[in-house]
């Protein structure tokens, strides 16, 4: 398929007349919500969980009683399987939540493992917040282990050692440097990059380091040999609309004049984007591409950054430039598997040693068979899994008198 070049124009559609909306008032939402919470009681339970699941997938903060209906009864039927609930962030759209989670969760399925997930809200929402009703159908369903993805706050917190208290051991998964009292109440501590070991409340022995797994199609790797019809270098960028002033630094440097060829693509959200990030479409706008650029900042919060975009653009057999953050360094090797760079003119030399086809094919496919070895999903989620083990190993040997006690 052959993508339009970057900044063509798209001929505006007329939009179709529509008439307007009228809007509910304002207090029919909750008087409804109100009356159903009054008569849940007399509906029949798979009624009951159906509506009550329907209610998650259109809330934002909601449980899956649906799921975890159905995850609790196939734990009672195979109580020897290993039995996980997660708590995310967000759903498939959050990048954190879809490389550190959902990718494992997944996996963990693929094993044999009941892995469900209990919460996936459609906008990113790391304040957990819990209904009275909402915490006794989680504990009571025996889970082996229950993690928490960036999820935080109060109710977290509560939960968290109702849990403990029934025997159930907990998680706190973390890709961000966010100072919470979740690693204080959790079993264990999930960590995206070493430099998040060393946050207020982090115990170094109740943590590990568990990397993202690799985000690509399997197979999936740029054809070098078939070189695009075009004699424009394309420097591609993905990423959250609110990091777009990250690549000013990328800007300056193609003001060289030695970069006269190169032009700037960006994959996002917002009207300032090349191309809108879609999740069906990104693998193919990438390959397009000819080098993958990933600036950071040098302020604490992007150098704890994991390097789960570097192991993605690898992946895909792409040259890339990068900031030298610490996750980045650790991945792979300057001048082998990228080159690293820090301010303007290095970003512009950078760019200029890949100007020849040759030179970013060779340096595209360098380490990429290493990263995927170490970061594929089957490391990534073996680790997860052998953890997890551990965990429920210790959740099984406690009397059963203690696990069902709340």
């Amino acid at each position: 398929m052959r993508l339009p070049p970057p900044g063509t124009p798209r001929p505006p559609r007329a939009a179709p007349a529509r008439p307007p909306r009228r809007a509910s008032p304002r207090w029919l939402r909750p008087a409804v919500k109100a009356l159903y919470l009054r008569g849940r009681h007399l509906l029949p339970r798979p009624l009951r969980h159906a509506v009550d699941g329907a209610a998650a997938a259109l809330g934002e903060n909601r449980i899956r009683y649906l799921d975890l209906a159905v995850a609790a009864a196939r734990h009672r039927s195979r109580p020897d399987r290993l039995f996980v609930g997660w708590l995310l962030r967000g759903n498939e759209d959050t990048g954190s939540s879809r490389t550190t989670a959902l990718a494992i969760h997944a996996h963990l399925r693929r094993c044999g493992v009941l892995s469900t997930v209990l919460r996936k809200p459609r906008r990113p929402a790391g304040r957990l917040l819990l209904a009275p009703r909402d915490a006794g159908p989680i504990v009571a369903a025996g889970f082996d282990v229950v993690i928490f993805q960036k999820v935080w706050g109060e109710d977290a917190e509560a939960l968290a050692r109702r849990l403990a208290a029934r025997g159930t051991r907990t998680v706190f998964l973390m890709s961000d440097p966010v100072v919470t009292g979740m690693p204080a109440v959790v079993d264990c501590v999930v960590l995206t990059t070493d430099a998040l070991l060393r946050l207020p409340g982090v115990d170094p022995a109740r943590a590990v380091v568990i990397e993202p797994a690799v985000e690509a199609p399997p197979g999936l790797v740029k054809e070098y040999d078939r070189p695009p019809p075009r004699d424009e270098v394309w420097v591609v960028w993905v990423g959250y609309p609110q990091n777009l002033p990250l690549l000013d630094v990328v800007r300056q440097a193609l003001a060289d004049p030695r970069l006269r060829r190169y032009r700037l693509v960006t994959i996002t959200r917002g009207p300032q984007a090349t191309w809108q990030w879609d999740r069906q479409r990104v693998w193919t706008r990438l390959l397009a591409c000819d080098i993958a650029v990933l600036p950071s900042h040098p302020d604490d919060y992007y150098q704890a950054k994991p390097n789960a975009r570097m192991t993605m653009l690898k992946a895909l057999g792409l040259p890339i430039v990068a900031s030298p953050i610490p996750s980045y360094r650790a991945t792979l090797t300057h001048g082998v598997g990228c080159y690293f760079a820090e301010g303007p003119q290095e970003w512009a030399d950078a760019l200029a040693a890949l100007g020849d086809a040759a030179r970013r094919r060779a340096m595209g496919l360098a380490e990429r068979d290493r990263v995927l070895e170490r970061y594929g999903i089957a490391a990534v989620g073996g680790r997860w899994l052998r953890l997890l083990s551990d965990l429920a190993a210790g959740h099984r040997a406690l009397p059963r008198a203690a696990r069902v006690a709340t």
